[in-house]
């Protein structure tokens, strides 16, 4: 299978497809992805927690905030990084909705940090 280029945004999901807290879990190229809408605006980050692995989908928000559900680290949907302990990040994805549709350029070049 051809990579596409970083440019590329593919289809991940529908805004009809978010829960009513606007979020949404879903696969781009294996890896699972947060969708966090925002006053309107859609997020896309890394699932995952970098510290224990907790499933940020379904952790608290607060602002642009979202706090791991396991030990309450906290990421900043919009820059993937963790506002109190130095170097930890998450990987951010571009996103766009056209329409009723969510799409993800999935090569940000923004990864995480252990």
């Amino acid at each position: 299978m051809e990579r596409q280029p970083p440019s590329q945004f593919i289809p991940v999901a529908r805004l009809s497809d978010l829960d009513p807290r606007g979020r949404a879990v879903v696969t781009v190229e294996g890896e699972r992805v947060a969708l966090v809408r925002i006053e309107g605006e859609v997020f896309a980050v890394q699932d995952t927690c970098p510290h224990r692995g907790g499933p940020l989908s379904e952790g608290d928000l607060e602002g642009y905030v979202l706090h791991c559900p396991l030990h309450a680290w906290p990421f900043d949907v919009r820059s993937g990084l963790c506002p109190i302990i130095r170097g930890a990040r998450i990987r951010t994805y571009p996103v766009r909705v056209v329409g009723e549709e969510i799409q993800v350029a999935p090569f940000s070049g923004r990864v995480s940090a252990p």
